[in-house]
């Protein structure tokens, strides 16, 4: 057995790496389970279960029962959707052509997710959805200039298809007031949660990640091209309680807002109605069921607007008036403890603190090693290479020597890689929404999840499912290869770590060349990613320009 407490002291936050109010003491439990569940294909299953097992017994007995999701894209409908020509927010359809209405069974497949929430909430489950919306981009009442709606097409397209989820999922009456529209995120930020809670009556299962519920995110191993591939992790046992309460604050803060309106088709969908109920606060079971030891981390903006502003203001969020950077922290000083590696899978590297922290630990450790891996854009994403050239090079890369340089490799693959998680040194595990980008640290609303194991076999055991979907290892006995971290770290170059391993890596996964100089953004493209891409709300952030 390992010595958890000096993993804990090593590579989860400590009461001296605090600075509050931003950056408390992120909630930690011990007792915990975590299920990393790579892919669509076993999250979706996985959710399935947990869901057909609510809502099967008398009324009296589904009403201790819960199921609480909060996403960032809800696109339950299928196909294109659309608002009202020439009406604010107006789009052509999701960006993604999606044209099934989205089952946690796969493409097409019957059982459709929208069905079933309304199936649940029918039979007296307490069934609530809160899907964002970005008020500023989207609110009927304000008139976006033309810079702005072209800029911000992705995110209409996106938001639309949360409308029309929403907007049918109130057509049953259990639902009317229990479906609603996230409107507390920062002008050019997001609410990025994909978080899901279900409550059986007598235990909890939270879920936290990266994937959404739209119907593209069906991966699994091998991957064809193309294909979405992404982690969830699955948590049980105390550390449940903090997400919890992180969405019960996010839907309390909802319902103490005026209902806005947001238009879509030929009527207007309002976020939440003034009868919406509350979130109950609930104590959760405490009882162990593992032993992974969790802190909670959540991101949540600063508001901090200049002057005039070409976006309306939001308020401050009243749960964390002056924000919440624990991702931010938390991540921080795992990457500072790592001796031997850091792997960061993730589907940019925009963050420019991440990269100085990248660059500071390379120069404390003479010998560890730093893996970047990404895949092709999401194509609801707008992409900048430029944004990340710009982090590599002016915080990762511009003053390392020869040495510490050969100890960076960054690699792509031919699928949509949309995991945000790192790993470092087989034992300190993050999985959730967050990316590596400043918008994840700063100014999205975002849940994460660090993991220690008592056992300490949790990050190897995660590392080689990982890394074995990567270099197509299918059999226990092919990923067995790379469970030493010494062989595994050779297969991704040659002058690392010990040869042995028979593995090498497949044609699916090329290597990124890191850029040798600077990259200089034009004006243009650094004022789209400051104000509205990659936006750090402690910045004074706002002006007029178009």
């Amino acid at each position: 057995m390992a010595d958890i407490d000096a993993l804990r002291k090593k590579y989860f936050v400590q009461p001296d790496d605090t600075d509050p109010p931003s950056e408390p003491l992120p909630a930690t439990f011990s007792g915990c389970r975590v299920t990393p569940l790579i892919d669509g294909v076993g999250y979706f299953s996985d959710l399935a279960t947990q869901i057909a097992a609510l809502g099967n017994g008398t009324p009296s007995e589904n009403g201790g029962q819960f199921l609480y999701i909060a996403g960032w894209w809800l696109h339950l409908m299928g196909g294109e959707v659309n608002p009202a020509p020439g009406s604010q927010g107006a789009s052509t359809g999701p960006s993604v052509g999606l044209g099934q209405p989205f089952s946690l069974d796969g493409p097409g497949a019957p059982n459709h997710l929208i069905d079933l929430l309304k199936a649940k909430a029918a039979a007296g489950v307490d069934v609530r959805v809160l899907g964002w919306i970005s008020f500023s981009i989207m609110s009927d009442y304000f008139i976006l200039s033309p810079a702005i709606q072209s800029g911000a097409v992705d995110i209409r397209n996106v938001n639309v298809g949360t409308l029309a989820s929403i907007r049918e999922l109130r057509k049953e009456p259990a639902l009317a007031e229990k479906a609603c529209l996230n409107i507390i995120a920062h002008s050019a930020g997001a609410s990025h949660t994909k978080m899901v809670l279900v409550g059986n009556g007598s235990s909890v299962i939270g879920y936290t990640g990266g994937l959404d519920l739209v119907g593209d995110r069906h991966g699994s191993q091998p991957h064809p091209r193309l294909q979405w591939h992404d982690v969830q992790a699955k948590v049980e046992g105390p550390a449940v309680q903090a997400m919890y309460d992180l969405y019960r604050g996010m839907w309390n803060e909802v319902k103490a807002r005026e209902p806005e309106p947001f238009r879509y088709d030929d009527a207007k969908v309002y976020s939440h109605t003034p009868t919406t109920p509350l979130v109950p606060a609930r104590v959760l079971p405490a009882t162990p069921v593992g032993k992974h030891h969790v802190q909670s981390l959540r991101t949540i903006p600063r508001f901090n607007y200049t002057t005039f502003n070409l976006l309306p203001e939001n308020k401050k969020i009243s749960f964390a008036p002056d924000g919440l950077f624990e991702v931010r922290s938390a991540w921080f000083n795992a990457i500072l403890a790592a001796e031997r590696y850091v792997y960061i899978e993730d589907q940019g590297f925009w963050s420019l603190d991440v990269m100085i922290w990248l660059r500071a630990a390379l120069k404390a450790r003479d010998d560890l090693k730093v893996i970047l891996f990404t895949g092709i854009a999401d194509p609801n994403d707008s992409h900048y290479p430029p944004y990340a050239k710009v982090s590599l090079w002016n915080g990762l890369l511009h003053d390392l020597n020869d040495q510490q340089r050969n100890r960076v490799r960054m690699f792509s693959r031919n699928v949509v890689v949309h995991t945000k998680s790192t790993i470092v040194d087989d034992h300190w595990v993050i999985i959730g929404s967050a990316n590596a980008f400043q918008r994840s640290l700063y100014s999205d609303i975002e849940h994460s999840v660090g993991i220690l194991d008592e056992d300490d076999v949790l990050a190897r055991q995660y590392r080689v499912r990982l890394w074995s979907d990567h270099l197509g290892l299918q059999t226990p006995a092919d990923q067995q290869k790379i469970a030493d971290i010494d062989k595994a770290l050779n297969v991704w170059n040659s002058a690392w770590g010990t040869p042995g391993s028979g593995v090498g890596v497949p044609s699916t996964i090329t290597t990124v060349v890191l850029p040798t100089a600077e990259t200089v953004l034009s004006a243009r493209d650094k004022e789209r990613r400051d104000r509205y891409v990659d936006v750090d709300s402690r910045q004074p952030w706002g002006g007029c320009l178009p």
